[in-house]
């Protein structure tokens, strides 16, 4: 066993962003001195055979993305239980998304659960609807970095993963001047998950989406429960968490507005973007000369290497008030600017105007002229840069959440 006497189970060849995160854990954490064992999900025999073959199966922690290994996947058990809670392994998983989206996992009783949340909204909000929740913990996302070595061989981890190095060039040569990562989902596409719900039920949640854009300070979370409060005063505390499960329409709707509204901004006001992900070209703007699209799903590894490219990157982040995607420290350490909504969170661990280029979320004046500022003053975006990078190096690489895991140990 290693110096901490506990190993760590992590999961790759599920969703391919969540097995990037996994990778950049295992290289930290094999760096800490900690014992690393690779679930392959492409490779489920060999992963069961390594696995089969683990003495004291019971000193591990599966760290987890997204309850991968508890959703009911026929390698990780036989449905009724999983191999995690046979072995008497403890569990953490780590949720990237809003907790609404995690009723059934929540609920389901897994032995030696434990989550970790991204915003402190999150964590609230399980703490108040999932009480019995063994441990509830903050855990922010990390910047990725580039990987060297991107396939992780089933079993124990002898030779980590060797982290490359962002290849960092001077704004001035970086050929893109906005670069925004994520996908488009148009309002027609969100609509086809509600279009057999009753018209009651479609005006209650479009008039939600209409309050959080009217309103971007809004906490989603919150917001649902104030509604569902407002129209069922009177149900058991259990019915609200299972309400709010099947009223992610909201977060899918809000999030698509808020994305779609920025790039139109920008584009309309003469500004070009490079957007990288899915149906783009569906965008309606009156400039699309200045939106430039590619319609392929890239990997993770190729995104990262796409910042290196980038003088400016966008993120759009309505539903994290208190908490941050990854894509603010992925661009931070990539050496360009990252132009972002803020967050309680990110007020107390980056300074704007000093480390990123901040905008109000949902005002097209305060987005359009950061960015104009950022373009039009080339020091003050090369400043701003620099000094992101070497902020985020020490302080928002996937070492942050590899120590809060040992800590676990």
């Amino acid at each position: 066993m290693s110096l901490t006497q506990k190993r760590i189970i992590l999961i790759t060849g599920n969703t391919e962003t969540l097995g990037y995160f996994s990778k950049e854990l295992a290289a930290y954490l094999t760096e800490l001195g900690i014992e690393v064992f690779v679930w392959d999900m492409t490779r489920p025999s060999e992963s069961i055979d390594a696995f089969a073959a683990l003495p004291d199966k019971s000193d591990s922690i599966l760290i987890t993305f997204n309850f991968i290994g508890l959703n009911g996947e026929g390698q990780f058990g036989d449905g009724i239980s999983t191999i995690w809670e046979d072995c008497g392994i403890d569990i953490v998983s780590i949720m990237v998304d809003s907790p609404i989206y995690y009723y059934r996992q929540l609920t389901a009783g897994y032995k030696g659960l434990s989550v970790a949340c991204i915003d402190r909204n999150h964590a609230e909000y399980v703490k108040t609807w999932h009480p019995y929740i063994e441990n509830v913990y903050f855990w922010p996302l990390c910047g990725n970095e580039p990987i060297e070595d991107l396939w992780l061989k089933a079993g124990i981890i002898n030779e980590w993963p060797r982290l490359d190095e962002y290849r960092i060039r001077p704004l001035k040569d970086r050929p893109v001047d906005i670069l925004f990562i994520a996908n488009y989902v148009t309002k027609e596409g969100i609509y086809k998950s509600i279009e057999n719900a009753d018209e009651e039920y479609r005006d209650f949640l479009h008039d939600i989406c209409g309050q959080m854009i009217a309103e971007p300070v809004r906490v989603l979370e919150d917001t649902l429960y104030e509604r569902l409060l407002g129209e069922f005063p009177n149900e058991k505390k259990d019915a609200y968490p299972e309400a709010m499960y099947h009223m992610i329409y909201v977060d899918l709707y809000v999030r698509s507005h808020f994305r779609a509204q920025a790039v139109k901004a920008l584009t309309e006001a003469g500004y070009r973007v490079h957007c990288v992900g899915q149906d783009w070209d569906k965008l309606k703007t009156s400039h699309p000369e200045n939106l430039i699209y590619t319609d392929v799903m890239m990997t993770s590894a190729d995104c990262v290497r796409a910042l290196e490219s980038a003088k400016i990157s966008l993120n759009v982040m309505p539903h994290f008030k208190a908490g941050a995607h990854d894509r603010v420290f992925s661009s931070m350490l990539a050496g360009c600017v990252s132009l972002t909504d803020s967050s309680s969170y990110l007020d107390e661990v980056i300074t704007p105007w000093e480390d990123y280029a901040p905008f109000i979320l949902g005002d097209d004046e305060s987005i359009v002229n950061a960015a104009g500022r950022l373009l039009e003053d080339e020091d003050l975006a090369g400043r701003i840069a620099d000094t992101g990078r070497k902020k985020a190096k020490p302080a928002f690489t996937w070492l942050k959440t590899a120590k809060e895991i040992a800590a676990l140990l």
